[in-house]
């Protein structure tokens, strides 16, 4: 993906809400994972020693279940995961400062649009020839339109056709309603195959009062997350970020923006700035689990904290995101998709209690345990069918095609020079800032940006 953090959009302390910074360091605090759970067997002989892990702290909830599983399998293996805050800015410099010292877990989380650098910087190996030993599987076993984050392409700098991680979930935008909220307005509940014109009619309709009084917002929406920009740019017949380019502020480019800004400029979308003001960066949890927006732009990933902040406050169900009008003149659902991925350390290549837990991760049996967190729908073929565990468990949103639709749809970000990725960490959201909040119209903010982006590929050579 090309820019802004990580596909999950921050999770606080979970894969919960969208903003993945849950601290702003690199906390590194140990934990102990010993609880029991239920698994199945692990490659080769009996196990035993001591893994190494960096988890994310909003992946904590996730994984903890399944590493005790693991644990109580293989009673003579212990797992030290230290609990890091993934911010870009210091996530890398603590793998930096691991790798200098010696002492890198053997196992690190990545996600999509980090794993570039993380390749460029030696800070995780190939794991092609394992894989093409079946270790943890074989390449094909992983969905290939979410494992592509995790090979360079052609054109990359380095490592071109090379596995660098393994995706750990097939994870796509939807977006999430408050049921009550429609019934109170006496909004119809949105469907499947709805529109964005649809979707925009339903939001004015859901919210209430106007300027410094309104208390409710139809929607709240992120046109500064890559996960909405992306493949909304796409439709439009555009490719906001490459390995080589950036393309911003085109008229075409220009018209998709303002289909997303717009919505923040006339009440019915949560304005940026009150979603900066938040929680000190823009995200939309926080509306949604206090009823102040009708409607979320959300992925599966941030479901158990989500379900853990609303409990029993109102009822609340998923729809995919509503199809726009392509270039091409026809229908398209601007799905944004990601994942999280796990990689291997150099000097961990080949190791086998590293690949035998990734073995157990990616099992029937590891995801099952995942996938009772709400939190995972799988980036595995074979374990998504429709009787799988995540779509089925009572407790998660009735409708669950929509995920699998989601899934179907998804547009997978490109990947990007270092330096590109880290300045539009920041560079973007501050075009929609400037475009909403700044008093800059939308051609001029995004034409700044586009000329930002450009001098921070020529850094790139």
């Amino acid at each position: 993906m090309a820019s802004t953090k990580s596909f999950r959009q921050g999770r606080r302390g979970t894969l919960s809400g969208k903003r993945i910074i849950a601290a702003a360091g690199a906390c590194s605090l140990m934990f102990g994972l010993t609880s029991a759970a239920a698994g199945a067997s692990t490659m080769g002989p009996a196990l035993s020693g001591t893994l190494t892990m960096n988890v994310f702290t909003f992946t904590t909830p996730v994984l903890q279940p399944v590493i005790a599983a693991f644990e109580k399998l293989n009673p003579g293996v212990t797992i030290r995961a230290a609990n890091v805050v993934n911010t870009p800015d210091t996530y890398v410099p603590l793998l930096q400062t691991e790798r200098l010292a010696g002492n890198e877990p053997m196992i690190d989380e990545t996600y999509d649009v980090l794993t570039p650098t993380l390749e460029v910087d030696g800070l995780i190996g190939d794991l092609t020839p394992d894989l093409k030993l079946g270790q943890p599987y074989a390449q094909d076993y992983w969905l290939p339109s979410f494992e592509a984050s995790y090979i360079p392409p052609k054109g990359a700098p380095f490592g071109v056709g090379q596995v660098f991680a393994l995706a750990n979930e097939a994870d796509a935008t939807v977006i999430m309603y408050n049921e009550n909220e429609f019934q109170k307005a006496g909004v119809p509940f949105p469907q499947n195959g709805w529109t964005w014109s649809e979707m925009l009619a339903d939001a004015a309709k859901l919210k209430v009062g106007s300027g410094s009084s309104q208390t409710q917002y139809g929607i709240c929406e992120r046109p500064d997350w890559q996960a909405e920009y992306n493949p909304v740019l796409k439709a439009y017949g555009v490719t906001a970020f490459s390995e080589t380019k950036a393309t911003l502020d085109t008229p075409a480019a220009l018209n998709a923006w303002a289909l997303m800004i717009d919505p923040m400029l006339n009440g019915d979308a949560v304005p940026e700035a009150q979603q900066q003001a938040k929680n000190g960066s823009s995200g939309c949890e926080p509306f949604f689990e206090s009823g102040e927006a009708a409607m979320s732009i959300e992925v599966r990933g941030n479901l158990p904290g989500l379900q853990q902040a609303i409990g029993n406050k109102f009822a609340y169900n998923v729809v995919p995101i509503p199809s726009i009008t392509a270039a091409n003149g026809q229908q398209v659902i601007p799905t944004g998709g990601g994942s999280l991925g796990w990689g291997l350390a150099p000097n961990a290549l080949h190791n086998s209690l590293a690949l035998a837990f990734l073995h157990y991760l990616f099992s029937a049996a590891g995801q099952a345990v995942a996938e009772k967190t709400f939190g995972v729908v799988p980036a595995v073929a074979s374990l998504n069918g429709p009787t799988a565990l995540w779509r089925t468990q009572a407790g998660g949103p009735a409708n669950s095609e929509a995920y699998v639709i989601a899934a179907n749809t998804a547009t997978i970000a490109p990947q990007t020079p270092g330096t590109v990725f880290t300045l539009s960490n920041t560079d973007v959201p501050n075009a929609v800032t400037e475009a909403t909040t700044g008093g800059q119209s939308i051609a001029k903010a995004f034409t700044n940006l586009q000329a930002e982006m450009v001098a921070a590929y020529a850094l790139n050579g």
